[in-house]
């Protein structure tokens, strides 16, 4: 470019030049931030806090799952809707959940000529009853204690007995009076059950001399009034008793026995039966259980008492009389405690104004000689036993031990064979103290589940209500892979179960009843896998 006078001008850049020689051009295509620094400032924040937000939630949900998995468990059946279990959730169970009946020991005789004993207190007995976690026994055990007198040896050979095994006893005095040509007064026979708690429980009692000065110690806790008094007859009257009759002569007995020890626990009224299909009747149309708690609650209403006179309520369970029964029968009746021991809760507090604790002392599928296949029973068994820990039921006690082979026992006469009724206790011996409340099902698998106090250790029980094989799965109810409880695959053959044991951060073990059916009684034993994905005969775990 040349001036006016001719002279070259120098080349100038488009744009007008600013400082540092950046073209104005240029920087106008420069992008240009025109936000003040306060809201830039503000936006970066919120970003921040975004961030920080979801992480947070991130880590809860984390946290979450972790609790999840440390606490909760899924029981998976096929076929079936999964089953959640709430560690969080624990009912202590009452030792005395496991309990059977005993009658005298062998060689020792009652008060009365033929009164013979006859269980076996052999040393096979008493380690098969630890086995099988018995806490508590019954004594004299049905109806030979309203037959015959307990004497001084046999009384101190159940001691011993109990001693050894380590287990409660539950005592029933005497409502008849076989001793006596002429029954006696009310008034004393109450006195010889108040006797029959002092030499017990007392070791100054003066009936502790002579030849029972050293005699075995082991004071009884838990009493009852007669056995099964609705079918007893009344020795005032020649006639069966009345539900009025019997109130009235546990009244006496129990204010005679309390006397002497008040701090033993009274039941009553030990009735031959009560189930969801009503309770016995007297010869006057009362109803056993309802009016027997109506007039003990009436006599404490009007009465200032130190104690109660009724600290327990009980009854016998026996669903098919003798009277064979189907599978289906058998396999659906366990779940009638789930409606028939609310209720009779109810009773009790309606009547006597507070709660008291319940006692099967009897239970069994059948009262006489007629019975079902020996692995129906045992699951049966299982089944009810279940219900009644699922129902927090304190006292039970297995109709019988030893001594009578029908219907089935813990051990038979001959070889004091096991039977798959005393494996189902064995089984029920490796759960844990602490009850899982889980719902009741009514599909193929039952599950129960255990838990120890410091949620260390979880039990479960489950059991096949069908002759087919099924397949349980049990895992941490979490999506996490890391958690302190390891999965598990079960197969149970036909009516067989286990109880699956999970150890928090450590491996899971299985005890196994294969249950099949034997013409002679005799049970294969309980297996004992630590699970480390090996099969064995019965199941995989």
């Amino acid at each position: 470019m040349f001036r006016s006078d001719g002279l070259r001008q120098p080349d100038i850049p488009r744009g007008n030049p600013r400082p540092g020689g950046i073209p104005a051009a240029a920087i106008a295509m420069q992008p240009v931030d025109n936000a003040p620094p306060r809201k830039r400032g503000r936006g970066r924040r919120l970003l921040l806090l975004v961030l920080a937000g979801v992480l947070i939630i991130a880590v809860v949900l984390v946290a979450a799952n972790l609790q999840r998995a440390s606490t909760t468990l899924s029981v998976q059946v096929a076929n079936q809707p999964a089953i959640t279990v709430d560690l969080n959730q624990k009912i202590a169970l009452s030792p005395d959940l496991l309990g059977s009946n005993a009658f005298p020991a062998t060689g020792t005789v009652a008060k009365e000529a033929g009164g013979q004993g006859f269980m076996s207190y052999d040393q096979h007995v008493v380690q098969g009853l630890r086995s099988a976690g018995i806490k508590l026994l019954r004594f004299p055990g049905g109806n030979w204690g309203e037959e015959y007198t307990l004497s001084t040896q046999q009384l101190n050979a159940f001691s011993t007995l109990l001693n050894q095994v380590g287990a409660d006893g539950y005592m029933q005095v005497q409502l008849s009076d076989p001793l006596d040509p002429t029954p006696v007064p009310l008034a004393t026979r109450a006195t010889r059950a108040a006797l029959l708690v002092t030499y017990i429980n007392d070791r100054q009692s003066i009936q502790r001399l002579g030849s029972n000065a050293n005699a075995p110690f082991h004071p009884i806790k838990y009493w009852s009034v007669g056995n099964e008094p609705d079918l007893l007859v009344n020795p005032d009257t020649g006639r069966k008793y009345t539900v009025q009759e019997y109130t009235q002569t546990f009244i006496a007995y129990s204010l005679a026995m309390h006397q002497k020890d008040p701090s033993i626990r009274i039941f009553g009224p030990e009735i031959s039966q009560y189930s969801a299909q009503g309770e016995p009747k007297d010869s006057e149309g009362k109803l056993w259980m309802t009016d027997f708690l109506r007039g003990i609650g009436a006599y404490e209403r009007t009465h200032s008492l130190p104690f109660d006179l009724l600290n327990g309520v009980s009854f016998h369970f026996y669903p098919f009389g003798n009277r064979q029964s189907s599978a289906s029968a058998l396999i659906n009746n366990p779940q009638e405690w789930s409606s028939l021991l609310p209720s009779l809760h109810q009773l009790i507090q309606q009547n006597l104004g507070e709660d008291l604790p319940v006692a099967v002392t009897e239970i069994n599928t059948n009262s006489g000689t007629v019975t079902p296949p020996q692995n129906l029973a045992a699951l049966w068994w299982a089944e009810t036993l279940g219900e009644l820990m699922r129902n927090q039921v304190e006292f039970v006690a297995f109709f019988s031990t030893e001594g009578v082979d029908r219907p089935y026992p813990l051990f038979l006469q001959k070889g004091l064979t096991e039977t798959a009724m005393l494996r189902i206790m064995q089984l029920f011996a490796h759960l844990q103290g602490n009850l899982v409340p889980t719902q009741s099902m009514q599909g193929q698998v039952n599950v129960y589940a255990t838990q120890d106090t410091g949620s260390t250790t979880v039990s479960l029980l489950l059991i096949n209500k069908t002759p087919t094989t099924q397949q349980v799965r049990v895992s941490p109810d979490s999506i996490l892979p890391l958690n302190p409880w390891k999965s598990a695959s079960v197969t149970l053959q036909g009516y067989s179960m286990v109880v699956l044991t999970l150890h928090r951060n450590g491996s899971n073990e299985a005890f196994a009843f294969n249950n099949m059916e034997n013409a002679q009684q005799a049970a294969p034993a309980v297996q004992h896998v630590v699970c480390q994905g090996q099969t064995g005969s019965a199941f995989v775990c």
